[in-house]
Order: C-alpha cells, then sequence, then structure tokens
C-alpha cells in the first residue's frame, strides 16, 4: 500500500548484515502507513520483522532505500539527529517493560520529558494525566515490583505517550504477560486507535494480529502480504471471552490488571 500523504513511507529499504558471509535481513522493503492506521506487521524467526522495526524506530539504518517520516529522510540522519526523532516521534513499548526499578509509575512515565527539558511541574502533570488515561492514575507512587505484569505495561504505555508521539510502535507487547494481562494490553491498544493514535504491533502470534485493521506478512525479508483485516478482532469481546473461560474454570486474577 501507497500513499502520497504517508506518514511512514519505506521505499526499497534493504538491510545486509556482514561482507564476507552476507546476511540479507530485508530484501527490498516498500511500505506506507497512514495516520491513524493499526498495523499488525507479522512473520516467523529470521523473517526480517525485528530488522524492520529497528528501522522504523530510528534504531537502525537500511543498508540501502528510503526511510521517510513525515516527509523527512530518516535513513541518513546520524546518531544524533535518530535520537532526537526518536524522543520527538516514537512511542516505544517492549515486551519486556524496560521500566526503572526503583522509580515509580509517575517517575518512568515522566522519562521522556527530562530529556526533552519540560519543567518539572508540566511533567508531572502530563505524567499523571497519562497514567490516568491507561487507567492507573492510583497507582502513580507504586514501584514496578509492587505491580502485575500487565500493569507495568500500561506503565510502559504511558510512558511511550506522555511525550505524544506521530506513532506507537510496539515489540510483541503481550509476550510477557498472562491472558488476562495481555487482552487488557489490547483493549487498551485498540481504545488508544479509536482515539486516533498511529499503531505498529510487531508479533508472532496470530491471534494478537487479529486485532490490527490492517496485515503485514514477512518472509525471508520480503513482504509477502499487505491487506486489510475486514474483520478485526474486537479486543473487548475477546476480553469478556477470556473472562469467561476463566470464570468456568473458577480461576481469577491474583491482582488487579
Amino acid at each position: 500500500m501507497t500513499s502520497a500523504a504517508a506518514m511512514i513511507d519505506i521505499q526499497n529499504v534493504t538491510k545486509t548484515y556482514g561482507t564476507l558471509r552476507p546476511v540479507h535481513a530485508l530484501r527490498g522493503i516498500d511500505l506506507s502507513v497512514a495516520a491513524g492506521e493499526y498495523v499488525a506487521i507479522m512473520g516467523p524467526s529470521g523473517s526480517g520483522k525485528s530488522t524492520l522495526m529497528n528501522i522504523l524506530g530510528c534504531l537502525d539504518r537500511p543498508t540501502a532505500g528510503r526511510y521517510l517520516l513525515q516527509d523527512r529522510d530518516v535513513s541518513t540522519l546520524s546518531d544524533d539527529q535518530l535520537a532526537e526523532v526518536r524522543n520527538q516521534l516514537i512511542g516505544f513499548v517492549f515486551q519486556t517493560f524496560n521500566l526503572l526499578p526503583r522509580q515509580t509509575a509517575l517517575d518512568n512515565v515522566q522519562l521522556p520529558l527530562i530529556y526533552r527539558g519540560i519543567a518539572p511541574a508540566e511533567r508531572r502533570r502530563r505524567a499523571l494525566d497519562v497514567l490516568a488515561r491507561v487507567g492507573l492514575d492510583q497507582w502513580s507512587h507504586h514501584r514496578p515490583n509492587q505491580m502485575s505484569g500487565g500493569q507495568q505495561q500500561r506503565v510502559a504505555i504511558a510512558r511511550a505517550l506522555v511525550a505524544e508521539p506521530s506513532f506507537l510502535l510496539a515489540d510483541e507487547p503481550t509476550g510477557n504477560l498472562d491472558s488476562i494481562s495481555g487482552q487488557g494490553v489490547m483493549v487498551l491498544m485498540e481504545q488508544l486507535n479509536n482515539e486516533g493514535i498511529t499503531i505498529l504491533l510487531v508479533t508472532h502470534d496470530e491471534r494478537i494480529a487479529a486485532h490490527a485493521r490492517r496485515q503485514i506478512r514477512l518472509l525471508d525479508g520480503l513482504v509477502v502480504k499487505d491487506e486489510p483485516n475486514a474483520n478485526p478482532l474486537s479486543a473487548a469481546t475477546e476480553m469478556q471471552r477470556l473472562q469467561k473461560v476463566l470464570a468456568d474454570a473458577n480461576i481469577l486474577p491474583e491482582v488487579p490488571q
């Protein structure tokens, strides 16, 4: 899919590692994402999805080709310029949360704003607002080890949102969570996308990818499928189904999700 008004535009991007025995991780990727889309990037191990994610997140550069982000070619930027793009335009959500263990939820969420030089009072206000947005306003002074995995991932999502990025890049965001906690994250993702936030979801899980409104599948460094999902899975409906399954089995979550 391509669009002249694309927020993300990947043009014939390749990525090769090594010289003596080169590994061709990406073999000429063309990809376009418009603002407000909810896209799942899928593929088995070795398909190139992690390499593509690193390029999309400005964590790596392509060997060849162009990456236009909001009409700016970021594929040739310096390390400092890429760091600025990451801080200004991209919200990251990782499988392992990457929270600072000795800091509270509030402190973790404020971190991107510190790098931007935002004044302390404004940092606190914005962090509290976004914690409330993800349903954790009562947990702002708890540390990660005092929260469930689902709550920690919500803190990570709040941290990604606080700087008002152009898009969220979520790498296996439910990979370390139980079914109910993971589905709670998917409910939140769906709500955020309904509010107009662009989401790129990198996953190997077909059930998780089924929530997205568009699916892109990679194989051997190539895009082999890129099409709309005509019937995306409703996150709220799936949550109700899972809750019923657990209730019927007399299994309840140990802590609030």
